[in-house]
């Protein structure tokens, strides 16, 4: 700046502006840089126990050797009874090479779930339930924010998907199905 020249409050709330921005942007660079996690592989599927809606005991580790795909689920989601029928066929294509489904339920009366689930010719076996809270502790395990969420689970236990249902596709599962000969 020339001697003699002064600065005007445009000029220097300018200035300030952009050394802000400039600071903000190295501070957003750095936490990303300082928050990514390395991709050490496939993480292990969180273990719980449930009842389902018939009020039988059901934990995720009773089908180690199955591929799981677990839905998180409610009768008064319309996403998650859109994709149901999906689901349903997925799992039922795959059905004996072992792959299974589980939806947990985040229905407030299981009554609701029930109703919904026969009303439209679904069982009730493969649905857990124990209350919204136990579902909502289930849900913070796996970390998500809310249902419409679906998971892989492979058959030593470890997530292999975890996203919308809809993206969940036979080329998803498939990888999966081939059992090691030991």
């Amino acid at each position: 700046m020339p001697k003699g020249r002064s600065v005007s409050g445009r000029e220097r709330i300018a200035k300030y502006l952009v050394v802000g921005m400039m600071a903000a942007a190295a501070i957003m660079i750095m936490g990303f840089v300082l928050l990514a996690e390395e991709d050490d592989g496939p993480e292990l599927a969180p273990q719980f126990i449930l009842p389902n809606l018939d009020g039988t005991e059901v934990s995720l580790e009773q089908y180690l050797g199955s591929v799981v795909i677990l839905d998180f689920w409610a009768s008064w989601c319309l996403p998650c009874v859109r994709w149901l029928p999906g689901i349903h066929a997925l799992q039922e294509t795959y059905a004996d090479q072992g792959v299974v489904l589980l939806l947990l339920c985040f229905d407030k009366r299981d009554s609701d779930a029930r109703e919904y689930l026969l009303d439209h010719g679904y069982t009730t076996e493969n649905v857990l339930w124990g209350s919204l809270n136990a579902a909502r502790e289930v849900k913070d395990l796996f970390g998500i924010e809310a249902v419409t969420h679906a998971f892989v689970i492979d058959r030593d236990g470890y997530i292999r998907y975890s996203g919308h249902p809809e993206k969940l596709t036979a080329e998803v599962i498939e990888p999966w199905l081939v059992t090691e000969s030991k």
